[in-house]
């Protein structure tokens, strides 16, 4: 979708909130901390066989794209309104039992840019996620994985 000729990116307010303080401590200390290690390389004198001054502009390029990420991120994330049906969306909180191995997990669906495994969240960009919105409790879907086909029962939606 699009808002005012930009698209529209849908998150969780937490994730909305982890993106804003880690553009503000990048903006402020980690800017801070490479311009005074930058000083110091440049203080050494030779720039042209200065490997340490060489990384050290390295890092600050990254650390300049990963602000920009950033800031293009928020300029048009939106915090994703939950679905006063109970349907599964950005945001809930989703326990499925895997119909195969009868595995029961819980996870919470997130924004395209937030998905991590590791922690529970699933991306509503994956191929699951992407299976889980809108459905309800009692639903049943199959969905198409890398691993294969994954036939998954939704046993309970909730608000987070």
């Amino acid at each position: 979708m699009s808002l005012n000729g930009a698209e529209r990116l849908f998150v969780t307010a937490e994730g909305y909130e982890r993106r804003r303080c880690e553009l503000d401590r990048l903006r402020n200390e980690e800017r801070r901390r490479v311009a005074e290690h930058l000083r110091e390389a440049r203080s050494d004198g030779d720039f042209d066989d200065n490997p340490a001054l060489v990384d050290l502009l390295d890092e600050q390029a990254q650390l300049e794209r990963r602000i920009a990420t950033l800031e293009a991120q928020l300029a048009i994330a939106e915090i994703a309104p939950l679905p006063p049906d109970g349907r599964a969306a950005i945001g809930s909180m989703i326990r499925v039992r895997d119909i195969a191995t009868g595995e029961v997990f819980e996870h919470q669906l997130v924004g395209p840019i937030e998905g991590d495994l590791a922690r529970g969240l699933i991306s509503t960009a994956a191929p699951i996620g992407r299976a889980l919105v809108g459905q309800h409790p009692g639903a049943r879907i199959e969905v198409a994985t890398p691993r294969g086909p994954t036939a998954l029962e939704i046993l309970d939606v909730a608000a987070p």
